[in-house]
């Protein structure tokens, strides 16, 4: 949709010019013949520029102006008037006009304080709702670890950050998935700080965090009036990433009636606010992130189909820490020297027993899990080496705690330690697959779940057949 101006003009030949002349340059314009039926209009519309007379009946531009104002915060004001005075252009510019014309109209130079009035309103929109970049978590060199995995996926980030063209309007979405804690958000800058976006917004926001309604409210923005609380419009925040990249975080957790939204937005780059009549059309990258699997999720009725074929049409699984080898180390060093620096304590090294510790424990929580611990025993110990006492962990083993009989109930011993999940997965699907010789349909029959959700699986824990 082209931005909307509203003119407010009592004379009429010159208001309709203004308004001619304005959709012959390709804007949507209305006309209003006085201040109250402009107000009127703000209140339903929410134009992007709003250009003022200052001598109107009954109620003057300036009083139009305080009041347009706080009904629309986002509208930016052009001021026009026959009268041209310093005292009015002041008191005019100290109320929040962006600019004042004087007549006679000028309508080339009209038409370029527009296109400027909608550059700042646009700088204005994505300022109000960038949040602060952690510096230095969100570049791809921030991603530790030598493994092969991880290597490769700092490869592949590189790769598909190059597959985005912000003038061209497309990019495709991303689907990043991984365990809680492994880093998906990291991922998620990266993939913006080193594409053609980086100067744009990077706008964040978690799904599961924030109640059904309110979170359509702040993906697609409202207009005054469109619930009690909504005293202004505001946009959302797709609209505020526009020329950036939108990070939908644990998108798994949305609820399936705003999915169906949410899809419209993404395959046509365009948003109506709540409550609003006309759609605003945004370019944005949008990556999504989940640590849920979404195809059980569509099994269970969750999770729209469609939707996850439309986000997912670039993926990145991120390996948990346990499959990471010594990258666990490398870490862990690298959290003791940010912990030391951060509260002015002197350098912490780890003992050998302690580091074969971090290896030996599974670390169900991943990254997080171990940033935690580090900063805790840090900040606990208080020595110069740590040692494995110092770490609080039991190293936890899953060997024969877990019995699975066809048509007896699961045996579950957690006598000796914890049962890391993954692990079953994995061991239960290997068995599978062994037993059906590898033939996958048969393995799926065996353990009740679908070929593609098998396919999934297979894939997330990279099993091979024996060649």
């Amino acid at each position: 949709m082209p931005p909307l101006v509203l003119v407010v003009e009592d004379e009429t030949i010159l208001g309709d010019s203004i308004v001619v002349y304005l959709e012959r340059h390709g804007y949507a314009a209305a006309i209003a013949r006085s201040g109250e039926e402009g107000l009127q209009f703000v209140e339903t519309a929410s134009p992007d520029v709003a250009v003022l007379d200052i001598r109107l009946p009954k109620m003057d531009g300036l009083e139009v102006l305080k009041k347009l104002r706080d009904v629309s915060p986002a509208t930016e004001v052009v001021m026009m008037t026959a009268h041209a005075s310093v005292a009015s252009a002041v008191e005019a510019m100290r109320r929040g006009a962006f600019d004042y014309l004087t007549k006679p109209l000028d309508l080339d130079e009209l038409m370029v304080v527009v296109e400027k009035a909608l550059a700042h309103q646009r700088m204005r929109q994505e300022l109000s709702y960038l949040k602060a970049r952690d510096e230095t978590g969100g570049h791809l060199a921030e991603i530790l670890g030598e493994a092969p995995c991880m290597r490769a996926l700092r490869q592949q980030i590189a790769r598909i950050a190059a597959l985005d063209a912000p003038g061209a309007g497309g990019a495709p979405t991303v689907l990043i998935q991984g365990e809680t804690g492994v880093g998906k958000e990291m991922v998620a800058r990266a993939l913006h700080s080193t594409s053609p976006r980086a100067s744009g917004p990077f706008v964040e926001i978690n799904c599961a965090a924030i109640p059904t309604t309110l979170l359509e409210a702040e993906l697609f923005g409202y207009e005054k009036g469109a619930y009690t609380d909504a005293r202004a419009a505001k946009p959302g925040l797709f609209e505020a990433g526009d020329g950036g990249t939108v990070f939908l975080d644990e998108i798994g957790h949305m609820d399936p009636v705003l999915q169906v939204k949410l899809l419209k937005a993404i395959e046509e780059k365009a948003v109506r606010r709540v409550g609003g009549l006309r759609t605003k059309s945004f370019n944005a990258r949008i990556l999504a992130a989940t640590n849920r699997d979404l195809e059980a999720a569509i099994a269970e009725g969750a999770f729209r189909p469609d939707l996850y074929y439309r986000i997912k049409a670039l993926t990145i699984e991120i390996p948990p820490l346990r499959e990471r080898g010594e990258d666990v180390i490398l870490l862990a060093r690298q959290f003791l020297e940010r912990c030391t620096r951060q509260y002015g304590l002197s350098p912490v090294t780890l003992s050998p027993e302690a580091e074969q510790l971090l290896l030996e424990y599974p670390w169900p929580g991943n990254v997080r899990e171990l940033a935690h611990v580090i900063e805790r025993a840090v900040l606990l110990h208080g020595g110069s080496r740590l040692q494995p006492e110092h770490l609080g962990l039991a190293v936890m083993k899953a060997k024969s705690l877990l019995v699975v009989k066809p048509g007896a109930p699961v045996q579950v011993d957690f006598s000796s330690g914890c049962i890391v999940l993954e692990d079953v997965e994995r061991h239960l699907i290997t068995e599978a697959l062994q037993a059906a010789g590898w033939n996958r349909a048969r393995a799926a029959q065996l353990l009740g779940i679908s070929k593609e959700t098998l396919r999934y699986r297979i894939e997330k824990h990279q099993l091979q057949a024996p060649s």
